[in-house]
C-alpha cells in the first residue's frame, strides 16, 4: 500500500486515544497531512520529465499542432509549476551539478537526470524542453497577447546576458555564496504563492513585458538557455515548420515570436567574399581585445559580488559596527561563539574575495569568448535556399505550423495565424 494511503490511516488510528490534559493551557497541534506530490518518490519526477518530453517531441515532429502544444503546455506548467513549485527543476540543476563537480561531493541520480534529460532532448529534436515542458517558458507563453519585433542591435546586446548569468551563477555556487540563478527566477513565488512583494513584483513585470516582447526571460536571461542552444546546434532531428517542401512563401516569418525563422540566401558574389573575408580578418584580430577586456571587467566586479558571501558580510559588519552595539546584531554574536578574532574574519574575507576576483574573472572571459564566435559569426559564408527555423533560438513553439500551406491539412490549426508586428 502506498504512503498516501498509509498516512491518514494511521493518523486516524491515532486519534482514537484520548489526548492528553494541560493546566497550562497548551493546545495539542493538529495532524497535517503533506499533499500528494510530497509523497511521490524522486525517480516519479524523472519519469514524468521523460514522458512531457516525449509527448512534446511527438507534437512537434508528428502531429505539429500548436493548440495541442499549448495544451500541453499547461498541463505541465500546472505539474511541474504549481504542484511541484518549480523545484527542483534543469534550470536550478545546473548549479547543483557544478557544486558537485568542483567539490568532489556526491550527486542524487535524480537531480543529475533532471539537468540532463532535456539537454539529451535538444540533441535530438530540438529545444522541445522550450516548447512546451518548461514551466518558466509555459507561462511567459500564455502571456504573450501582441508581440513585437526587437531591434536586431538590441536583441544581440540583450542575448550575452545568459551566458552571463550562466557564468556568474556558478561562481557564486561552487564558492558558496547561494544560488544565485534559484534566487532571481521571477516565478519561483508565484509557484509557490509565498513570493515576496519584490519577487512578486517581478515576476508580474516580466508577464507585463512578455505580452509585447515574446518569452523575456527566455530570451534574454535563462541559463539553462545557454546549455540548450549549444545542445539543439547539434539535434538529430531539428524543428521543422513543415514536413513537406518549403515553397519560400515568407508566411511563416511573420508568425515568429522569437525572429527564430532564417531567410534563404544566395550565394555571394567575389565582391562579397572579399568584404566578409576582411572583416573576418578584423574581427579576428579583436578576439584577443574582447576576450581581455570582458576579463577585467569581471576582476573588477568581482569585489562586490563577494559581497553576498557569508564570510564578507561578517568581516563588513564587524569593521562597521561599533564596539557597543556588537551585542545587539545576532550575526555578530554568532560569530563570537565561534572563538574567532576579527583579523581572522578579515583575513577570511579577503580570501573568499580574492576567489570571486579570480572566478568572476573566469566568467567573463567566458562571455567575452560567446561574444568573439558570434562576431566572427557574422562573416560566415552562407548559402541557404528555403526558410528554416534557427537550430538555436527555435522554441518550438509551433506558431508557424499553422502559417505554412504545406500543413494546411491539419484541421487543428486552420485558423489564420497571427502576424508579429502586425
Amino acid at each position: 500500500m502506498s504512503a498516501a494511503v498509509w498516512v491518514p490511516v494511521v493518523t486516524a488510528a491515532a486519534s482514537r486515544f484520548p489526548q492528553p490534559q494541560f493546566d497550562s493551557g497548551h493546545a495539542v497541534p493538529q495532524a497535517v497531512h503533506p499533499p500528494f506530490a510530497v509523497l511521490l518518490p524522486a525517480w516519479a519526477d524523472v519519469l514524468i520529465l521523460a514522458f512531457a518530453l516525449a509527448m512534446t517531441a511527438w507534437l512537434v515532429r508528428r502531429v505539429r499542432s500548436r493548440r495541442w502544444l499549448l495544451i500541453f503546455s499547461v498541463v505541465c506548467l500546472t505539474w511541474f509549476g504549481f504542484v511541484r513549485q518549480g523545484c527542483i527543476c534543469p534550470v536550478g540543476a545546473v548549479q547543483n551539478v557544478a557544486v558537485a563537480a568542483w567539490s568532489g561531493g556526491g550527486l542524487p541520480w535524480t537531480v543529475a537526470a533532471l539537468f540532463a534529460l532535456p539537454l539529451l532532448a535538444a540533441l535530438l529534436f530540438g529545444r522541445v524542453f522550450c516548447g512546451a515542458v518548461c514551466p518558466l517558458g509555459a507561462i511567459q507563453e500564455l502571456f504573450i497577447i501582441k508581440p513585437q519585433r526587437v531591434p536586431r542591435t538590441v536583441d544581440a546586446v540583450l542575448r550575452l546576458v545568459p551566458p552571463a548569468v550562466l557564468a556568474v551563477g556558478l561562481v557564486y555556487a561552487v564558492n558558496g555564496a547561494g544560488y544565485l540563478i534559484c534566487r532571481t527566477d521571477p516565478f519561483v513565488g508565484l509557484f509557490r504563492r509565498s513570493a515576496p512583494t519584490p519577487m512578486f513584483l517581478t515576476g508580474m513585470a516580466v508577464l507585463l513585458v512578455g505580452m509585447t516582447v515574446a518569452r523575456p526571460y527566455c530570451r534574454y536571461f535563462c541559463p539553462y538557455g545557454v546549455l540548450l542552444e549549444w545542445c539543439s546546434r547539434l539535434a538529430w532531428r531539428p524543428f521543422d515548420i513543415t514536413a513537406r517542401e518549403c515553397i519560400n512563401c515568407r508566411l511563416c516569418v511573420g508568425t515568429c515570436p522569437v525572429d527564430a525563422i532564417v531567410a534563404p540566401r544566395a550565394t555571394p558574389s567575389d565582391a562579397a567574399r572579399r568584404g566578409l573575408f576582411r572583416r573576418f580578418v578584423l574581427m579576428l584580430a579583436l578576439v584577443p581585445l574582447v576576450v581581455a577586456g570582458c576579463a577585467a571587467a569581471g576582476w573588477l566586479a568581482g569585489a562586490e559580488a563577494a559581497r553576498a558571501h557569508p564570510a564578507v558580510i561578517v568581516a563588513e559588519r564587524l569593521a562597521r559596527t561599533p564596539e557597543a552595539e556588537m551585542e545587539l546584531q545576532p550575526e555578530i554574536e554568532a560569530f563570537k561563539r565561534t572563538g574567532r578574532t576579527p583579523e581572522q574574519a578579515a583575513a577570511e574575507a579577503a580570501v573568499t574575495v580574492a576567489r570571486f576576483r579570480k572566478g568572476c574573472a573566469w566568467a567573463g572571459a567566458f562571455v567575452g569568448v560567446i561574444m568573439a564566435l558570434r562576431l566572427l559569426g557574422m562573416t560566415r559564408l552562407q548559402r541557404r535556399a528555403l526558410h528554416a527555423a534557427d537550430r538555436e533560438r527555435c522554441i518550438a513553439c509551433g506558431r508557424c505550423f499553422a502559417a505554412c500551406p504545406k500543413n494546411m491539412k491539419s484541421k487543428g490549426d486552420a485558423a489564420a495565424p497571427r502576424i508579429i508586428g502586425g
